[in-house]
């Protein structure tokens, strides 16, 4: 294939899986504004604390698993295909057998809740068909299959939320929006053996390892950044987790309201991942180049990268949380039944939290691209702990009730701070100063100014939390124009493209 060819298929494939992704997003936000209507504050407490459990395992199976499967296939081509997916199914079996064996130790005895047992088991089949889908579509990655990949993103995305929602409104509940989960997940992998398992020899293709020598070089690549990837997802969770445990044994506490308790906090958590959803595509573009640059020791350009990469991130978390963190209330009610108004303090500071967390992952994507990846698993285990302890604290420090909301995610928003800042100092140590501070500053005054008007405004209706959520970007954007943020190059730039977009549509 040609220079040309070769680039039109990245384009094509940028494209392609950028719609899927996107896809993806805005099903799954759609999944709680609808089950929260179909199971109740309670009841999404209860689907939302296996979610959590569940969520950390299936995030690992996934990231690791495409990377490898892409990698080996890149280098042995379709040889790499049926061993590496005995090894992913082997995996699955293991994984999804240890989850359900442990499913009564971890809802009963850790959660300490008697009806979470049964669940998490239903679960446990998702992670074992994670294990071999996530594999599938690592091997059309490699292949660079990159429609056939979007496709099938797309396909489970609707899939997913279709059987997960229509199940829970036809009243069988928690167990009936699992039940609908782990369907998906079965008929989604059995899609994509067939898609996969009848593709035809890449262009360049070598034999493969044997057995012993094949697992063994596949291992070497998928196990370092698999603790990173327990520990990054543990972050994300274990607030969940930690609140349930900690809520189920406190004083006045009934297994009822803490449902209800774990369901707003878990309803809130959709919109505080936001910011961390979002600018993960950052690193999507990060990782490759600074890998390159590592590799031919270009530090110069690390650096290039990772001070663009900031200054969009500040940016874009600048304009998510004027409003996310300026009108919580708004959000919820434009969203949410009233019943999940309480969550708003939580929301705010959770937001920061995530915000705080978006940076530091960006941080650490250029340190583990940069071949620190010991150092990196240590800052994001650290983390871990700060969260953890920050949690654990916090939520012993108020009262059983709606307050043990905002403290959660407080411990959480302190933890992430904490982590953000250790990273921080890292890469200051390794490449210098990198942050885009006159940004940082004008992103900051612009958050905060316009997140204050949001705050300030009443917001008794749905049309008026929509049109505080419609103002509120406009004013930040506003704010950050008029700070001179965007120079007379950018805006010239901007302007020219918007022109050629016109003359082409």
């Amino acid at each position: 294939m040609t220079d040309q060819g070769i680039a039109a298929r990245a384009r094509r494939g940028v494209a392609v899986i950028t719609f899927a992704k996107a896809w993806f997003l805005l099903t799954g936000f759609a999944q709680p504004v609808l089950l929260t209507r179909a199971l109740g504050r309670e009841n999404y407490g209860v689907y939302g604390a296996v979610l959590a459990a569940v969520s950390i395992l299936n995030n690992v199976v996934v990231a690791g698993s495409i990377q490898a499967m892409s990698k080996s296939v890149t280098s042995y081509g379709t040889p790499a295909i049926r061993k590496g997916l005995a090894l992913h199914a082997l995996l699955g079996v293991v994984l999804a057998g240890g989850f359900a064996l442990a499913a009564g130790p971890i809802g009963a005895e850790l959660l300490r809740d008697p009806g979470l047992p049964p669940l998490l088991r239903i679960a446990s089949i998702v992670t074992g068909m994670y294990c071999v889908y996530a594999a599938l579509v690592g091997s059309l990655n490699g292949t660079q299959r990159f429609v056939a990949q979007a496709a099938l993103d797309v396909l489970f995305a609707t899939l997913r939320t279709a059987l997960i929602v229509g199940l829970a409104y036809v009243g069988l509940g928690v167990r009936g929006a699992l039940q609908g989960f782990a369907a998906a997940s079965v008929a989604i992998t059995a899609v994509a053996a067939v898609v996969v398992l009848r593709s035809k020899a890449t262009e360049t293709e070598r034999p493969a390892p044997g057995g012993v020598d094949f697992a063994r070089e596949y291992a070497g690549f998928f196990a370092p950044v698999l603790l990173y990837q327990i520990a990054l997802n543990l972050v994300l969770q274990s607030d969940v987790l930690v609140m349930q445990a900690v809520l189920a044994r406190a004083e006045g506490a009934t297994l009822e309201a803490v449902k209800g308790l774990v369901g707003v906090y878990k309803s809130v958590q959709s919109f505080a991942f936001l910011p961390y959803q979002l600018l993960i595509a950052v690193t999507f573009v990060l990782f490759p180049v600074v890998s390159k640059a590592a590799a031919e020791g270009d530090v110069e350009t690390t650096r290039t990268m990772l001070r663009g990469a900031l200054r969009f991130a500040f940016v874009l978390l600048g304009l998510m949380l004027s409003l996310i963190a300026g009108a919580p209330h708004a959000v919820l009610r434009l969203v949410y039944r009233p019943e999940f108004a309480s969550g708003a303090g939580a929301l705010r500071w959770l937001s920061l939290g995530q915000g705080a967390f978006a940076l530091a992952v960006i941080g650490l994507t250029v340190v583990l691209a940069s071949k620190r990846v010991a150092a990196a698993t240590g800052l994001m285990f650290a983390m871990l702990a700060f969260v953890f302890v920050g949690d654990l604290v916090a939520l012993k420090s108020v009262a059983f009730g709606d307050a043990a909301l905002t403290a959660a995610a407080i411990g959480t928003a302190i933890g992430s701070t904490l982590g953000m800042l250790a990273t921080g100092a890292y890469v200051l140590r390794i490449y210098g100063s990198v942050v885009p501070w006159r940004t940082a500053a004008r992103a900051t005054v612009a958050a905060v100014l316009s997140g204050a008007l949001a705050s300030a405004l009443p917001v008794a209706s749905k049309v008026a939390a929509l049109g505080v959520s419609a103002l509120v970007p406009c004013v930040f954007v506003a704010l950050l124009l008029a700070s001179g943020e965007v120079s007379a190059e950018e805006r010239a730039k901007l302007l020219a493209r918007v022109r050629r977009t016109r003359k082409t549509s």
